[in-house]
Formats: C-alpha cells, structure tokens, sequence
C-alpha cells in the first residue's frame, strides 16, 4: 500500500512540473543564471553583511565587462554593492575619491565570519585583484575611517569594476 502511494505521489510531481505552459517555460529559463553564465545574486546574505545605515544595490553587467559607477559616502550611511561572481573569474576593483579617508571591502556574502577578502584600509591600495575560487556574490563596501565618519563628513567616490 505504501509503496503504491509513493508511486501516485511521484507520478503527481512530474506531472505536475509537466503542466507549465512553453511561454511560462521559455521565460523562466531567460532568467536562469546559465543565459549569462553568472550566478544569482544572494540579495539575503548580502543584506546580512550590511549595517542600518546601509542600503544595497545589485549590479548589473555583462559576465565579462566593465562597469564604472559613482557614489557618496555620508558620515556611515553608504550604498553597498552586491555582484554575482563565477568561479575562475578574475575582480578588479579600483576606487577612486578626492578624500584620502574614503576606502573599500568586498565580502564573500556567503562568509559569515566577517572577514573581508579585500580590506583597503589595511591592504594600502585602492585597487583589488581577486580570482573566484567558487560561484558567490561579492559584496563591495565603500566606507570613511571611523574618525570622519563619526564627524558626520562626507566623500564622494568612483569605482571601476572589471569582471573577466
């Protein structure tokens, strides 16, 4: 009897997943990561890394390509930019700010620890070359060292993002 009834279930489901239209079919599978060999972006975990006086945006630009954006920095309130990235990819990242205070992490979102995989304070560059070790989307966190900040100053800010 059981085994009959798991037989009925199974039929059911791969039924059920049959039933879907090729217009409903063809348009999710336009969405799937596979069209631009990018993952999904983990906008959860992303939104994890992030402090309330953060907001988050989503990057979106070919799997292999640049991006230039510009930003403003306010004491801590910032933008932080979530980026799907696939494994073997080479990062660039390079800041650029007339305020010699305004730096930049990129977080593994996955990575609960808290550890950056770019520290530009500490790494005493404004550029980072990362290679993916695995599919993930990267967080980048531009931020004011903890004395300005706390003044309430502001920087104004330009990444170029190269993704190969």
């Amino acid at each position: 009897m059981r085994y009959s009834f798991l037989n009925a279930l199974t039929i059911a489901i791969v039924l059920t997943g049959c039933a879907g239209s090729p217009t409903t079919s063809s348009t999710m599978s336009s969405s799937l990561p596979q069209s631009s060999g990018l993952p999904p972006v983990d906008v959860a975990a992303a939104q994890r890394l992030l402090s309330p006086d953060e907001t988050l945006q989503t990057l979106d630009f070919p799997a292999s390509g640049t991006k230039t954006l510009s930003g403003r920095i306010e004491g801590y309130k910032t933008v932080a930019y979530a980026l799907p990235v696939r494994q073997g990819q080479r990062l660039e990242v390079t800041m650029e700010s007339p305020s010699s205070s305004a730096y930049f992490n990129i977080y593994d979102a996955k990575d609960t620890s808290g550890a950056a995989l770019f520290a530009g304070e500490t790494a005493g560059t404004n550029t980072a070359l990362l290679r993916v070790s695995q599919d993930a989307t990267y967080v980048i966190r531009p931020f004011l060292v903890r004395a300005v900040a706390r003044r309430g100053q502001s920087a104004n800010y330009t990444f170029k993002i190269e993704r190969q």
